[in-house]
């Protein structure tokens, strides 16, 4: 589970900066955002402490993700930090809300922070496992250093939301479309350790992809189509946005 989010949140900064590598103040925010996501990852890999001193990593894995994370941060710190760093000015969130993507991202945002507050204080991680298993110490750590990576999730779709154009928020969705397509197949083979209180098992899992995808398509097609109405509207592939 922590490896699918951090897989997650690779790809959607990886998206996101790669869109955007023509637009030095818009990359100058989504490092501002990243920064703060890699100083809590950072935190995170301090807390799981080396195994050698009683933590839960391994020594030698401990001391590279550290070292790791250090130049991570200070890669996006020399960034933002710049004397002559542009910034990109914050888009109305309400400007251009209807059926499209921006909308959908609106509701991952609200559901992300719905997400990070349950995995922290409202949900028992136990009663994700099936009768019969126990919840280790160590999968009680990850279970909390997940909704961290879930933070940097948040982080990566409220820049799109806030700062970044049409096209951004296209590539937003299908991102997550790809990636629940990803989750699914990567817990496919292991639904019988899972409690199906969460639907995880059985055909609860194929009833929350079809909800996920069908929303996603309904944004792209309806922004696609409503965007033909509204002079400036963007998608990927149209015009210049894609900043290929």
């Amino acid at each position: 589970m922590a490896a699918l989010s951090l897989l997650y949140v690779g790809v959607i900064f990886s998206v996101l900066t790669y869109h955007n590598k023509g637009s030095p103040s818009k990359i100058t925010r989504l490092s501002s955002l990243a920064l703060n996501g890699a100083v809590a990852v950072l935190v995170g890999v301090i807390f799981a402490g080396n195994n050698a001193f009683g933590g839960f990593e391994r020594s030698w894995m401990h001391v590279g993700d550290m070292l790791v994370f250090f130049i991570v941060v200070g890669i996006l710190s020399s960034r933002v930090c710049q004397q002559d760093a542009e910034w990109a000015n914050k888009i109305p969130i309400r400007d251009g809300l209807g059926i499209n993507c921006k909308s959908l991202l609106v509701l991952f945002v609200i559901m992300c922070t719905v997400k990070i507050l349950a995995l922290t204080d409202f949900v028992d991680p136990s009663m994700i496992l099936a009768d019969g298993l126990k919840l280790t110490k160590l999968a009680h750590y990850m279970w909390n250093f997940v909704a961290v990576l879930v933070l940097e999730v948040l982080f990566g779709l409220f820049f799109s939301l806030a700062f970044d154009d049409d096209a951004s928020h296209e590539l937003m969705i299908g991102t997550i479309v790809f990636m629940t397509l990803v989750s699914v197949a990567s817990i496919f083979g292991i639904q019988d350790y899972m409690s199906d209180m969460y639907g995880m098992n059985g055909r609860g899992i194929w009833i929350k992809l079809g909800i996920v995808v069908g929303l996603c398509v309904v944004g792209i097609v309806g922004g696609r189509i409503s965007g033909r109405r509204n002079t400036g509207y963007q998608g990927v592939g149209e015009g210049t946005s894609l900043n290929v």
